[in-house]
């Protein structure tokens, strides 16, 4: 059966290396919301458009999705990406994605966001306000920002998802590898991965499955 946390192992290296390329595109710029038109204003030089996600309330510790956010009387054009994830739920029985509000403590925005993002080849940008946050999709994000990565940028990827994640190591590497369009050849204690460039990488696991070392040869 398919749980939040395996579709969450399977997407958070790809969701993180979206948000790492976000970072590298607008640097410390301040960020405007203008939900009239739908967009939103990175400094004087970045607009994008976006979709909504959802909020974070520091105050009581929970997450509202949009689409349940009828108080707020949010534009249904904007509405359209998180619909689509809650379908998705109800189809693959993703509860997360169904239930209109829940404790962050289950899965708080920044976990739903990078999900969102590895399902839908967006990237995401929390905009904190007093008592909360809102979260938010680019819609319209240059293409740097889904590019295939580096064999470096890569292990910088996997590094930060297995040390800042309690995930499944084997299923967020494989899964990452595999979308990164690398060739995998698994064994029971190791994956050696090939890129079409000559480039390799070999990570190693200990007997919990936990990623022991990582090493690339890459090819110029």
């Amino acid at each position: 059966m398919l749980t939040f946390d395996r579709l969450f192992a399977e997407h958070v290296a790809t969701g993180l290396a979206r948000q790492m390329a976000l970072g590298d595109l607008i640097g410390e710029r301040d960020w405007q919301l203008d939900l009239g038109s739908g967009t939103v204003t990175f400094g004087d030089d970045l607009r994008y458009q976006i979709q909504l996600l959802g909020t974070e309330s520091h105050r009581d510790g929970s997450w509202l999705w949009a689409w349940a956010n009828e108080a707020s009387g949010l534009p249904p054009a904007l509405l359209r990406l998180c619909g689509w994830l809650r379908e998705y739920g109800h189809h693959h029985g993703i509860a997360e994605f169904t239930e209109p509000t829940f404790p962050l403590q289950r899965a708080d925005g920044h976990r739903l966001a990078l999900l969102a993002s590895g399902l839908t080849g967006r990237c995401y940008y929390r905009g904190p306000y007093p008592g909360g946050a809102a979260f938010f999709h680019l819609d319209d994000a240059p293409p740097q920002i889904t590019a295939p990565l580096r064999p470096e940028r890569t292990v910088t990827v996997l590094g930060q998802v297995i040390q800042g994640f309690p995930v499944d190591h084997r299923v967020a590497v494989e899964s990452f590898l595999r979308q990164q369009s690398w060739h995998l050849a698994p064994a029971p204690t190791s994956l050696t991965a090939h890129r079409s460039d000559g480039s390799t990488l070999r990570v190693d696991f200990d007997s919990l499955g936990r990623v022991s070392n990582m090493s690339t040869t890459v090819n110029p």
